[in-house]
């Protein structure tokens, strides 16, 4: 018999007659009350989320937990938002747990960097313009796996098998099969996919061949994540773009977690849903690179630094924005989000690699308060906006409702549509933004099916 009441994180909360309990955040949760299993003890889903709090203010991973409980990634990751809808998680905390053990994990890639070899296509990744953030990265995984088989970077490459009458085929078999290993110690699909590809780019280096396609083995291979594309049909209607203005313009319609944000976050949302620009394009945008004349902005899109597309322009449509930007020009204010040194060191602004911008913990924590906003808006305004998607990335999720914004407008005109955005090819906006609706699709069709009858006439 499901009870009346539960006592979650120390308070008491009523259990709906369907089941659900309404969390601090106005989210409802489903309560169940048995679990599973934790350390052989049956515990309920209040008890299964405390150990679960318990672990990430640790500092541990969700793919730590996911190993220790034995549930799979997507499980924690549930349990993390139903966490954080009862504000049960003390991010600072867990910030400094993990800054601790970043330190000293750091310090054993700093260590292993020291190896002539590793360093050696360290410094090649850089020297060709890879994103020094990605190449530490590559450089902490490939430590990573270092660690779980226990052997060196330089055993990795199986090289010995190379010699004599051993051909490459053995030597890539060999390599698969230390990366199964690798592989069933790390759980997340996401978190293999980082180290498999820091692993291949070492691997190269060091003059292994990786063969393509299907002749690749499985556990070497450079395909993407299942996952990728998924959240393509995530889309917000023209009614719940107006609901998210209506709650960040009116005081009174709804207090934000962090009102005094109030006004840069409807800056950060007109301008995200009107550019698609990247986040910190938008954090990093400013009033001086605005054309009131031909309505558009200059923008540094700096993911794109490497291949020399980051300076791009961007056209301004929308009223709203429009008089966001007159406003601030006319204060004299120069960043279009916020103010100087609010949110990154103005002086690094204009910089073109994201190498050279340098982010404090206090502005990292204030464009994480305008994150917040977003998020209790889009739970508040409900509808698609309170898909999962958008809780877990409301920064990324202005891109996704640009581009399916600006497909709407132009019937799912791709190729308009990146090029006003700012992809280089229409690939990718088809693949993980513009999934066209079953609605849209119908329309089209039916519409190209009168065009056929009318000629046939």
């Amino acid at each position: 018999m499901q009870p009346k009441a539960v006592t979650i994180f120390g308070k008491n909360y009523e259990i709906s007659i369907e089941g659900f309990v309404t969390a601090p955040s106005g989210e409802s949760i489903k309560f169940h009350a048995i679990r599973g299993l934790v350390n052989g003890r049956r515990v309920n889903m209040a008890q299964m989320l405390e150990i679960v709090r318990d672990y990430f203010q640790a500092g541990k991973s969700g793919s730590t937990i996911s190993k220790i409980l034995e549930k799979d990634s997507d499980t924690i990751g549930k349990y993390k938002k139903i966490i954080e809808a009862f504000n049960a998680l003390d991010e600072s905390a867990i910030v400094k747990e993990r800054e601790d053990q970043a330190e000293f994990r750091n310090e054993e890639t700093a260590e292993m960097l020291r190896r002539s070899e590793v360093k050696a296509w360290y410094d090649t990744l850089i020297e060709n313009g890879k994103n020094r953030g990605v190449t530490r990265m590559f450089a902490a995984s490939l430590n990573r796996v270092s660690k779980i088989l226990k052997i060196s970077p330089v055993t990795l490459c199986q090289h010995e098998l190379s010699d004599g009458n051993k051909t490459s085929q053995e030597q890539l078999i060999a390599i698969n099969k230390l990366m199964f290993v690798v592989k069933e110690e790390i759980k997340s699909e996401s978190s293999f996919y980082a180290v498999r590809m820091a692993v291949r780019s070492w691997l190269q280096f060091s003059g292994v061949t990786i063969p393509r396609g299907n002749l690749c083995p499985k556990n070497l291979s450079g395909k993407i994540i299942s996952t990728h594309g998924a959240a393509s049909h995530i889309r917000a209607t023209p009614r719940e773009i107006e609901q998210v203005r209506e709650y960040l313009t009116s005081i009174k319609v709804m207090k934000l977690p962090f009102p005094n944000r109030r006004e840069d976050t409807l800056s950060y949302f007109e301008f995200g849903t009107e550019t698609g620009a990247r986040h910190m394009t938008t954090i990093t945008a400013l009033t001086g690179k605005y054309d009131a004349t031909a309505k558009t902005i200059e923008v540094i899109e700096r993911k794109l630094f490497h291949v020399g597309k980051h300076r791009q322009i961007r056209r301004i449509f929308c009223p709203e924005l429009i008089a966001i930007i007159e406003a601030k020009i006319k204060a004299g204010e120069k960043c279009i989000i916020g103010s100087e040194n609010e949110y990154i060191p103005f002086a690094e602004m204009g910089k073109e690699s994201s190498d050279d911008l340098h982010q404090t913990k206090e502005q990292t924590n204030n464009a994480k308060e305008i994150a917040d906003n977003l998020r209790a808006v889009y739970q508040q305004v409900g509808g698609n906006l309170s898909k999962d998607y958008y809780a877990r990335k409301p920064f990324h999720s202005l891109r996704h409702i640009a581009a399916q914004v600006w497909l709407d407008k132009s019937d799912y005109d791709y190729g308009f549509v990146a090029e006003l955005l700012g992809w280089g090819t229409i690939d990718e906006l088809k693949t993980s933004y513009g999934g066209i609706s079953g609605e849209r699709f119908a329309r089209k069709y039916n519409k190209y099916i009168k065009s056929e009858d009318d000629q046939n006439v």
